[in-house]
């Protein structure tokens, strides 16, 4: 990752959630915790269902058909890197 590191959550609404760590070392996932157990703070996140959530990391339908929270320039830059 040649940005900041950075935390991203995928929340998907029929299912578990998963945390993306970016830093120079690469990038790993994580589950998150239940819903209702404690989880720390991620720089942005996105909330839709697990097909949506596929659908736009690769670019077939707009971001913005996702609910968007935090620094929606991890999105953008998430998308970018090749």
């Amino acid at each position: 990752m040649p940005h900041e590191a950075a935390a991203i959550d995928f929340h998907a609404t029929e299912g578990r959630s998963w945390r993306l760590l970016l830093s120079a070392d690469g990038a790993r996932t994580s589950r998150l915790p239940a819903a209702g157990e404690d989880a720390d703070v991620a720089f942005a996140s996105a909330r839709g269902t697990a097909a949506e959530l596929v659908l736009a990391f690769y670019d077939r339908i707009p971001l913005d058909s996702l609910r968007l929270d935090g620094d929606r320039r991890l999105f953008d830059l998430l998308r970018g890197w090749e």
